[in-house]
């Protein structure tokens, strides 16, 4: 290595006077008078130029000899620069020095350091080398590896332009880096106090926090600054650059990040000082700072993004990974909440009185969307204040009487009516195609138009008396926690004094108001705990909403709020188990469900799935509500056109209990509409429909207390994943080049959650046994030798797994 650095660099040469044969100047500058030369009085020189980087000039005296002789040191005291401000950075502006007759010399400016000499060298002699470096890298690249390039080059600026004070640059480097480092950590540790503050609402001391962070990351830049030779010259060396680099995008974001949150906590401050604002111009405030601090927070991501992590500590990199992950889906949030600003303005009637239908959803009785609708409210809203509520105290059974319409319900409901009403008009697991005949219903009972439905499920109320505490009902004298509040109303509603008198529900209607003046009233330390449980409902359907004007429904469905089936490529699987309990009293409450799935692909490419659902029932056989015979009508959303093979485990209720309609009811052009009867397997009786962009298979599933029922479908999707083409078709150079160009085959399952139901799902993903996997994305997806398995989980919210698979050569 060392002969070919030796051959790389040319050999210094020494200069010495023509006239006198010393080193230090020439034959221009000698003072050694010859014999056919007299000494003659000194006249000021020329005007001296030099040049620092790749500026061509000649200059009237050479730039390399100058003579430092004590007597010549008056030349510097000459020195002019014209350049507008001093640049620290590598490459440096051109100047010029003269003498100036018409001012006074400048004081006295020092000779440029040692290090800064070194580093004009430096790239005086990475210029040279440059060609060199040209003729090395015009080999193909994967001959050439390039970590050899970076030792070469740390050799040349240790070994041979800085071989004497570079230790002592590395060692001032070193400290610097510590300074910064302890700096840095304080100025995070000052960030986390912020954010812990926020948590518990202390705006105060968040501020405080926050100023604290953005002091010391700022301290940390200025020392950066003022060394900012030491560390560009660091960023050039392989070695040590990336580290340098890393640590100094770490202030960098953490100061945007403290910037961020001063706008934040600056706008959460004032929100109390104006209690007379409404909850519109509150939400207004918050997202007018929110939209102020974002543009620092994705400052701040695109800093992280540029750190690389392999060159911190071990220790921290996985802390590192994890932190930036989640901050970038917090800028994801801000930038989406910009959007949701308009949809918000909307739904708090900001444009105008809002009128909405909220249904209370009892998942412990299983239904499409979630549960049963036993309760509903109205409620309208203007400019952000609630200006009326009604709940009404016998339920969705109050509409039951007003209905002027009568129309023959979905045929599985005949178990429990022989009339579709409002209390059943939930029966699509699609929450918008649900909405739309929950308010039309209410619109033909009483004659009233709504804005929108908002459904909520039973377990909300759990999430609500957790972080709030309990509610206290003084009629009752009840007091109601999280975890009696939902069999003690549960019981009331049908066993209370008020279920004689047709208003079984007159406890909600009783507990709204106070429910209502709790959330009203929430204490700032609860708040993000309510916004993180509210977010988290939403995620799992536990909440879902519907509105009629469409850019507040394209909003919010971005969000993945409103329930909807997905609309999925016809490439792709997909399954969506939906249950419906009828009859079947409040036992969903202890069935336990489980869903196999399992995809084989032939080896023509053709795909057949087997979904085996078990469902065990562990109440107590005689329990008025939670031990009576669960009775499902069970439904498969798959992918259109799927086939179905064979099916079965299933049980049918008794014919007998099933209603005929009366002969007046007619077919309802919605149901007609949005459900399309395909045909019936003739052997397991499974009925088969399309909805929403999607076949349905259609049965009965019957479980009793204290047993498991099964069943199974088997259906081939409509799509292959890759063609039969055999490799005995292919040509001769084809298949030289088969290794390079061998078949890919993607897989990509979408599973949905059926609202009111947190069932364990796992699947398994087969191929040809000369199939391999090459690549996977999905929570709890394992590779195997030909294929995947997803290992169970419970499915709390919609899911995507991804495989790709490569074809092996024979």
């Amino acid at each position: 290595m060392l002969d070919f650095l030796l051959t790389i660099v040319p050999k210094k040469q020494i200069r010495r006077c023509a006239n006198c044969q010393k080193v230090g100047h020439n034959k221009s500058t000698c003072t050694t008078p010859t014999a056919t030369q007299t000494v003659s009085p000194k006249t000021p020189p020329p005007p001296l130029k030099f040049f620092i980087h790749h500026v061509t000039h000649e200059p009237t005296a050479s730039p390399h000899v100058i003579n430092l002789k004590r007597e010549q040191d008056s030349l510097w005291n000459q020195v002019e620069t014209v350049s507008p401000e001093p640049d620290n950075a590598l490459y440096q502006h051109y100047h010029e020095t003269r003498p100036s007759p018409l001012v006074s010399p400048p004081k006295a400016t020092p000779a440029p350091s040692r290090l800064f000499q070194k580093i004009k060298h430096l790239h005086n002699a990475i210029k040279e080398l440059r060609p060199w470096f040209h003729k090395i890298t015009s080999f193909p690249r994967q001959l050439i590896p390039t970590k050899g390039l970076a030792a070469v080059a740390v050799l040349l600026v240790f070994l041979i332009i800085i071989p004497g004070p570079a230790r002592s640059y590395y060692n001032q480097l070193e400290s610097i880096k510590n300074t910064v480092a302890n700096e840095g950590l304080a100025g995070f540790s000052a960030l986390q106090d912020s954010a812990a503050a926020l948590r518990e609402a202390d705006l105060n001391k968040a501020s405080s926090a926050t100023r604290r962070a953005l002091a010391t990351f700022d301290q940390s830049l200025n020392i950066v600054g003022q060394h900012s030779i030491l560390t560009t010259l660091a960023r050039a060396m392989p070695l040590v650059g990336g580290e340098v680099e890393s640590r100094e995008n770490i202030l960098l974001a953490g100061q945007e990040i403290a910037v961020g949150n001063s706008y934040l906590l600056y706008g959460l401050s004032i929100i109390p000082k104006s209690p007379s604002s409404t909850l519109l111009q509150q939400i207004d405030t918050t997202l007018a700072y929110v939209n102020s601090a974002l543009p620092n927070y994705q400052k701040a991501l695109k800093h992280l993004q540029l750190v690389k992590v392999n060159n911190l500590p071990l220790e921290y990199q996985s802390q590192f990974l994890g932190y930036r992950d989640l901050f970038g889906h917090l800028v994801n949030d801000f930038e989406s909440l910009a959007d949701l600003g308009g949809a918000i303005h909307e739904i708090f009637g900001g444009k105008g009185l809002r009128r909405y239908l909220l249904v209370f959803q009892n998942e412990s009785e299983l239904r499409p969307t979630g549960g049963f609708m036993g309760s509903f409210a109205i409620i309208d809203v203007k400019d952000g204040a609630i200006v009326n509520l009604e709940v009404p105290p016998g339920g969705t059974y109050d509409v039951q009487g007003q209905l002027r319409e009568f129309i023959k319900p979905p045929a599985p409901l005949l178990l429990s009516n022989k009339r579709w009403e409002f209390q059943d008009a939930n029966w699509f697991p699609d929450f918008p195609t649900s909405a739309e005949k929950i308010m039309w219903f209410y619109a033909h009972s009483r004659g009233v138009s709504t804005d929108g439905v908002i459904a909520i499920n039973s377990s909300v109320l759990r999430r609500i008396l957790t972080i709030l505490g309990p509610l206290t009902d003084e009629k009752r004298q009840l007091t109601l926690n999280a975890d009696n509040a939902l069999p003690t109303i549960q019981q009331i509603v049908e066993e209370g004094p008020e279920k004689k008198l047709n208003r079984p529900k007159q406890i909600l209607t009783d507990l709204a108001p106070e429910l209502l003046g709790a959330l009203h009233h929430v204490p700032t330390d609860k708040i993000l705990a309510l916004l993180t449980n509210a977010s988290e409902a939403l995620k799992q359907k536990e909440i879902q909403a519907y509105f009629t004007d469409s850019q507040t429904e394209g909003t919010l469905r971005s969000f993945g709020w409103t329930g909807q089936i997905l609309d999925t490529p016809a490439n792709i699987d997909y399954l969506f188990v939906v249950n419906t309990n009828i009859q079947g009293q409040k036992s969903d409450a202890k069935i336990h469900q489980t869903i196999s799935h399992q995809a084989v692909a032939a080896s023509d490419g053709s795909i057949i799935d087997n979904v085996v659902i078990t469902r065990e029932h562990s109440g107590n056989r005689g329990d008025m509500l939670y031990g009576q015979t669960n009775t499902d009508f069970l439904r498969l959303y798959v992918p259109k056109g799927s086939t179905l093979l064979s099916a079965g485990g299933f049980t049918w209720p008794e014919e007998k209990n099933f209603q005929v309609p009366d002969a007046w009811t007619t077919d309802d052009p919605f149901l007609n509409a949005h459900q399309t009867e395909i045909g019936v397997d003739q052997t397991s009786g499974t009925a088969i429909t399309e909805e929403s962009g999607k076949t349905v298979f259609g049965n009965w599933v019957i479980t009793e207390p204290g047993q498991v029922s099964q069943v199974q479908f088997t259906y081939r999707l409509p799509f292959t994943l890759f063609s039969a083409t055999s490799d005995a078709t292919l040509s001769g150079w084809q298949k030289m080049l088969s290794p390079l160009s061998a078949p890919l085959a993607r897989y990509q399952l979408v599973v949905q959650k059926q609202s009111g139901l947190t069932a364990d799902f796992e699947s398994q993903i087969v191929f040809p046994a000369n199939w391999r996997p090459e690549w996977k994305d999905g929570a709890a997806l394992k590779t195997a030798k030909n294929g995947a398995t997803i290992e169970k989980k419970p499915l709390t919210a919609d899911s995507v797994w991804s495989l790709l698979m490569k074809k092996q050569s024979n």
